[in-house]
């Protein structure tokens, strides 16, 4: 790659031709569609006017599809962007939702976590991404999606915007304020909800979030909602352009705002390359994370210079834009351009929106990241893994708003059972199996040898557990104190480092001293390497590494020939 593509990766979409840009301009457009009520929908979420969610939709979409690598990601906001912004915000800043104090803490918090994914990538960091485990993304996406669907009651009820349902208690003084629910409110909600769901499964290929929007804005005009039922509605919108503001919220609330960043970099960056590896392997385009983590950070950069609050890469708009025939980044700058004729011409439509419209937006949108089944397969297959999504998930919902609190809990979780399994993995006892192969002799319930004891290591053999294998093999050994021969299967052992090596080296003096043999089989060739890097094979001896388990289980139990005594 030459230095000018690495610098301004979109240089790879040309030369295009006109099946390109006419490929491209269809799916902007179908995305937008798409786009614009998600993006007031979600503004609304995390505690700021509508219109900063069309801020949001338009300057950072295209910097991120300009200066990211995957050719369909669609980058604006989304829905756990957006709660992370309104719990972060609210924890730090004592100013109520959409008010100038508060909207200032969310364009601060933007140009933060921008920062970050920016160094992360420059620093070629993805990898870090890495620590928040899967296990940890489904217990926290689960309960997330019940904190965002919780928090659309107010608007759903027509109660004034700041009585949010993000946590318990402010659900049970919701409860209380039952009386005060508009039912006109409530009407458009539901019905909105219901319309958006009907066309989802009966008319897929329709954008039937926009449909609604359209239908609820004539009826909210006709019917007079603000005027004669007394409903609350986006109003006025301000058209045009967002102001180019260097960010100007209280920098002293910075170092409060950076661990919230952090969790909103890594979420984000996490839905990023999940998205990016699952379009990847429908189009196979060649990955490239760090310079995706440069794309997102520029976009959050540059959008806090332009009033937008932070970004992420969304699952829905980037499945919509691969099936629109999306070629390359182009489809998400025309996207971002129809959401700039949309400020430009298009918000006095707006004026007469329901909030309540925005809400069932937002629930419709959350209501397909319940996955009781993703949980459920995730017991099934590690109860370690199953007690840290489910730690997540309850630690979500309990510590709400405080939600970055419970991704905390998961992600040091996660890593403290991953060092309790490499700090114990595995020990296996083998024996002979009818189909001539060894195997653990507990699982399936095979006799051993009693003069040859086979034993095998499931995992890398490093200072955190080689104290763990070296009393594993002196237990057993003084469990079968009959043993003449131990047999150490290293066909699970991938790594060997220092402390492993030492560990192995007097464990073969000890037990040869005393008597025992001692053999290696299936050894791989990294560890081989130490071995005769370190002169532990020529302490081990040629004649007692075997290339695998079977032939050395074969040739230790030969009977020793008979002496040929001979006569005159």
């Amino acid at each position: 790659m030459t230095t000018a593509r690495r610098l301004l990766p979109f240089l790879r979409w040309f030369p295009l031709d006109a099946a390109t840009v006419r490929a491209d301009f269809l799916a902007g457009v179908t995305v937008s569609m798409l786009l614009l009520p998600q993006a007031m929908a979600y503004a609304q979420l995390a505690g700021l006017p509508p219109h900063y969610g069309l801020y949001t939709a338009f300057l950072p979409t295209i910097v991120a599809a300009l200066f990211g690598w995957c050719s369909q990601l669609h980058t604006g906001p989304v829905a756990m962007t957006s709660l992370l912004t309104a719990t972060v915000v609210a924890g730090v800043s004592q100013a109520a939702p959409e008010s100038e104090a508060y909207i200032a803490t969310a364009i601060l918090l933007t140009l933060l976590a921008g920062l970050i994914r920016l160094a992360m990538g420059a620093l070629r960091l993805a990898v870090l991404v890495n620590f928040l485990s899967h296990p940890v993304v489904v217990g926290f996406t689960n309960a997330g999606a019940l904190i965002i669907a919780s928090s659309q009651l107010a608007p759903l009820l027509g109660l004034p915007h700041g009585q949010q349902g993000l946590y318990l208690p402010s659900l049970l003084r919701l409860l209380g304020r039952l009386h005060e629910c508009q039912p006109a409110a409530l009407g458009f909600g539901l019905a909105a909800l219901a319309l958006i769901l009907a066309l989802r499964r009966w008319r897929p290929h329709w954008p039937g979030v926009l449909i609604t929007l359209a239908v609820a804005i004539l009826l909210s005009w006709l019917l007079g909602f603000e005027s004669r039922l007394g409903g609350q509605v986006v109003g006025a919108i301000p058209r045009g352009l967002p102001a180019f503001r260097w960010p100007h919220g209280e920098w002293s609330a910075a170092p409060q705002l950076l661990l919230g960043a952090f969790a909103i970099m890594l979420v984000g960056s996490m839905e990023v390359v999940a998205i990016c590896k699952t379009l990847s392997a429908k189009t196979k385009e060649p990955l490239d994370l760090n310079q995706e983590l440069i794309g997102q950070g520029l976009a959050g950069v540059v959008g806090s210079l332009f009033q937008a609050y932070p970004v992420s890469g969304s699952f829905s708009r980037s499945a919509l834009n691969l099936y629109a025939g999306a070629r390359t980044g182009l489809s998400s700058v025309f996207a971002g351009l129809l959401v700039l004729l949309s400020l430009l011409f298009l918000t006095p439509l707006l004026y007469y929106l329901p909030r309540a419209v925005l809400g069932a937006v937002i629930v419709a949108a959350v209501s397909g990241l319940v996955d009781a089944g993703a949980m459920l397969r995730i017991w099934r297959t590690s109860r370690y893994d199953g007690v840290a999504a489910w730690t997540t998930f309850v630690a979500a919902i309990v510590l709400a708003p405080r939600v970055v609190d419970g991704i905390l809990v998961g992600v040091g979780l996660s890593v403290a059972f991953h060092l309790y399994q490499l700090m114990r993995p595995h020990v296996a006892i083998l024996a002979p199996h009818p189909d001539g192969s060894l195997r653990d002799a507990r699982h399936h319930r095979l006799l051993t040898h009693t003069q040859i004891l086979a034993i095998r290591f499931d995992g890398r053999l490093v200072f955190a557990n080689a104290s763990h294998f070296q009393e594993s093999v002196l237990k057993a050994l003084a469990e079968q104190p009959t043993t003449r021969v131990l047999l150490i299967v290293a066909s699970g052992i991938n790594t060997v480092d220092a402390t492993g090596e030492e560990m192995l080296r007097h464990l073969v003096n000890d037990l040869t001293a005393s008597g025992l043999r001692v053999a290696f089989a299936a050894v791989r060739w990294p560890v081989l390497d130490v071995f005769q890097r370190t002169g532990l094979q020529d302490l081990i001896g040629a004649a007692n590494l075997f290339a695998s388990p079977e032939a050395a289980y074969a040739e230790l139990t030969r009977p020793p020939p008979i002496a040929d005594g001979g006569g005159i």
